[in-house]
């Protein structure tokens, strides 16, 4: 099942997303960036559609503001060829949420709260990842190996 689901440009989404903190859960997507026969590298896509620091939303992927790096998708984009949208202006930022998370983790899952939504071409996840490294709060332990995946995609 994992297999199936967690494969390179998929959009998936979690349905009852447990929180590393244990402070509850709700529906979360992630993009799965790459992956081996041990690791996903992953965004749990911190997506808002509340624009409450007024940043500029005319055009489609990576913009810069105040040194933080954004990736906006305006409502009802389709993202591939499952044509999948978000139904609101959807901005994604890249704080703590891109990581390599050992496959195992996933297990807890039911196979029926991990949806694929949409497999993103090369083209999109190479956009996100240039705008990904943009950032200064990946962590430096995975940021060479991120470089690396764009650069072969």
């Amino acid at each position: 099942m994992l297999d199936e689901i967690l494969q390179q440009g998929h959009l998936v989404l979690i349905e009852d997303y447990q929180f590393q903190d244990g402070n509850g859960s709700k529906d979360k997507f992630l993009i799965v960036i790459s992956r081996n026969d041990e690791y996903a590298y992953i965004i749990h896509t911190l997506t808002t559609s509340q624009n409450k620091m007024n940043l500029p939303s005319d055009n489609f992927g990576c913009s810069v503001v105040g040194n933080i790096p954004y990736f906006f998708i305006q409502k009802e984009v389709e993202l591939g060829k499952n044509k999948f949208s978000f139904a609101k202006d959807t901005f994604v930022f890249f704080r703590n949420n891109v990581r390599r998370e050992n496959l195992s983790s996933f297990l807890k899952y039911n196979k029926k709260n991990l949806i694929l939504k949409e497999k993103l071409s090369n083209a999109f996840l190479k956009r996100l990842l240039k705008c990904m490294l943009k950032s200064d709060f990946i962590d430096l332990d995975i940021e060479k190996e991120l470089i690396s995946i764009k650069e072969q995609l």
